[in-house]
């Protein structure tokens, strides 16, 4: 399967899959104001938590600084939330489903950020200049979203067997 079909089609069904056009208007518009309205100012503070905590941080503390301070902090607490109700909200679902889709994704969502980001933003924390970070994390943030939009979509919560995108096609 190819994973970028996770993008915009809705999951599927015994029927061929169709595209799925308010979940990307959904997808699309979350993600292009989120990282231009909310990342561009946040990362501009991340070192300045950095240089409060060290006297001088090399690029290698300030990143790791910024990759803690983005993963145990932002991403739970304000990303995820911003994501499950801004993109709820943007296709049409209740208060009820959107807080319900929170819950119920939550800690798979956080799990998988992990995963993914933190690796990703200490390299880019520590080694792209600040002029290009959020940029970079743009690029990242697509396969990211894909990921998260898998999560948020999935008809079945994912047990400990590995997820459907990772098997291979008989």
């Amino acid at each position: 399967r190819e994973p970028c079909r996770l993008l915009a089609v809705s999951p599927p069904d015994e029927a061929a899959p169709s595209f799925d056009w308010r979940r990307s208007f959904a997808f699309s518009t979350f993600t292009g104001l989120y990282i231009g309205g909310v990342c561009t100012p946040l990362y501009s503070l991340y070192p300045r938590i950095a240089a409060s905590l060290f006297r001088s941080p090399s690029p290698n503390v300030s990143g790791a600084v910024a990759t803690l301070c983005d993963n145990f902090v932002h991403v739970p607490f304000l990303y995820l939330p911003a994501f499950y109700l801004g993109t709820g909200a943007l296709r049409g679902e209740s208060s009820a489903e959107m807080a319900g889709g929170l819950r119920r994704n939550w800690a798979m969502s956080v799990a998988s950020c992990l995963s993914f980001w933190l690796p990703a933003q200490f390299v880019i924390f520590s080694m792209v200049p600040a002029a290009y970070r959020v940029r970079c994390v743009a690029s990242c943030d697509f396969v990211w979203n894909v990921a998260l939009s898998f999560i948020a979509h999935r008809r079945e919560p994912i047990s400990d067997a590995p997820p459907a995108m990772m098997q291979a096609d008989s």
